[in-house]
Formats: structure tokens, C-alpha cells, sequence
């Protein structure tokens, strides 16, 4: 094994170790909305990505649009991280990236194609300052998306100077200048990769981005339709079609797991 693979599948235990204390939440209720748009004053306030605001909240109106996801990111019971997606489709092509990128966003769905949008992604700053693995933990909530809707590209909307991280880890390729951004600040670039393209290269190097159908469909539903005007009206589970497997961590690395990759946030 090179020392490149050596040190992925040394971050990928890591990574995997902070999963097992993490809890992933589709956010349904009033009372987990308001914890989420708290989190994400807090973070953007303290990035200064937004403006001061009497009511110490930040929503928009995608956060119950009909084909967004909104998570909420738990340790111990306590929210410290959260992400929002969107799938696209040319029947649903409305989503918070189209905003400022609809001229290069409306020619893929424009193609009858398809892609995951995640915005609002946010990490509590105590655990951002204790950890720099949770964006990861989080970011791998859009390849699961991705692969439980298989959707043909991955999107992503970065200030430029994260544009680096995006492509060394995830192989997004930047594809616009930056933009006013709704509501923030600090203007986005788009970035974007064809999905097949990220599984061979990104699920190969970190296993911990690929999933089991079983934790996909708790997180998403048991179907994989992206027609969501009549997703109300499905009653099959339609998973039983191509399911994206499961990559697993280096046996020989797995086998001698450091006890520095577990890593606990009680004391945050």
C-alpha cells in the first residue's frame, strides 16, 4: 500500500470513528427548524457572512420547498452541524443555487439531466475549532443523496477560497466566478462534477462517502422517484433498483485501528 493510501484510509477511520458518534436527523418539526436557523445565525453570523439580525435567525423560502432535504447533525442529543439538498429535475428544476446560477444550472436540467444542490451548510464553531472532520461527516450526507436519487451531477456553491477543498476532496471542478449569493455577504462559485465521476474517485480514496441502501432510505424515504408533485401518491418501494454499494475501509488498515482515530466531542 503507497503512503497515499495509507493516509486516506487513515483519514477514513478517523472520519468513520466520528460517524459512530453522530446522529443524522431529517428536520420535520417547527421546534428543529428553529434549533437549525439558530445554528446557522450563529455560524454565518460569526464568519461575519451575514448581517446582524434582531430575530438571531436565517431561513429562506426553500427550507420547506417540496424537493429540499433539511438535516440536522447530532452528538449526545445536541445539534452541532446541519446541511440542506435539493434534488433538481427538469420537472423540478427550482432550487437555492438557480438563484445565481441559473444560466449554467438550467442547461443541465435543460438536457433532461439531473443534480444533488446543498446549501446552508453549517458547522457549530466550538466543534469546527475542536475538529476539522465534520465537514466531512456532513458533506457526505449530498453522496448519499446523490446516490439514493442518482442524480447525474453533484453541485456545490463555495466562497473562492474553499474552492481549493472542494476540488482536492470531493473533485468538483469550479464552474462560474463568484456571485451574489442569496442573502449573504460574501459571494459563492458554483462547482460542480458528474456523479459517476466522483464515485470512482472520491468513494475509492474515502470510503466513508458511500453508504448502504438501508441508511439511504431511512434518511430519504423508501423511494427513489425524484417527481416530487406525486411523491405523495407512491406506495412501492422503488430501491430495489441499481443500489449503489457500499465501499468498504482497507481490511489490514481497519485491523489495526490507532485508538487517536476515536474521537469524542463531550468536553465541547
Amino acid at each position: 500500500m503507497s503512503t497515499t493510501d495509507n493516509r486516506s484510509g487513515l483519514f477514513a477511520l478517523k472520519v468513520s470513528s466520528l460517524l459512530q458518534d453522530l446522529e443524522y436527523d431529517r428536520v420535520v418539526t417547527d421546534e428543529q427548524r428553529e434549533a437549525v436557523y439558530r445554528l446557522r445565525y450563529d455560524c454565518y453570523l460569526s464568519e461575519a457572512a451575514i448581517r446582524p439580525s434582531e430575530h438571531a435567525r436565517f431561513t429562506d423560502r426553500f427550507d420547506e420547498q417540496s424537493n429540499g432535504f433539511l438535516f440536522a447533525i447530532r452528538h449526545g442529543g445536541r445539534l452541532i452541524s446541519s446541511i440542506r439538498l435539493h434534488i433538481a429535475t427538469p420537472e423540478f428544476p427550482d432550487t437555492p443555487s438557480t438563484t445565481a446560477f441559473s444560466d449554467v444550472l438550467g442547461e443541465i436540467t435543460g438536457r433532461g439531466e439531473t443534480f444533488v444542490d446543498p446549501t446552508r451548510f453549517v458547522v457549530d464553531r466550538r466543534v469546527r475549532a475542536a475538529t476539522a472532520l465534520m465537514p466531512y461527516a456532513t458533506l457526505r450526507l449530498a453522496a448519499m443523496a446523490a446516490d439514493h436519487f442518482d442524480t447525474d451531477h453533484i453541485i456545490a456553491t463555495a466562497r473562492l477560497e474553499h474552492t481549493p477543498f472542494y476540488r482536492r476532496i470531493f473533485h468538483l471542478e469550479p464552474r462560474t466566478q463568484p456571485r451574489d449569493y442569496l442573502g449573504l455577504v460574501k459571494p459563492l462559485c458554483l462547482m460542480s462534477n458528474d456523479t459517476e465521476t466522483i464515485r470512482e474517485k472520491v468513494y475509492t480514496r474515502f470510503p466513508i462517502f458511500s453508504s448502504d441502501p438501508e441508511e439511504r432510505e431511512a434518511l430519504f424515504g423508501i423511494s427513489r422517484s425524484t417527481d416530487f408533485l406525486n411523491r405523495h401518491a407512491m406506495l412501492a418501494n422503488d430501491n430495489i433498483g441499481r443500489s449503489f454499494r457500499r465501499y468498504p475501509i482497507p481490511v489490514d488498515l481497519a485491523a489495526q485501528a490507532p485508538a487517536r482515530a476515536k474521537l469524542r466531542l463531550e468536553d465541547i
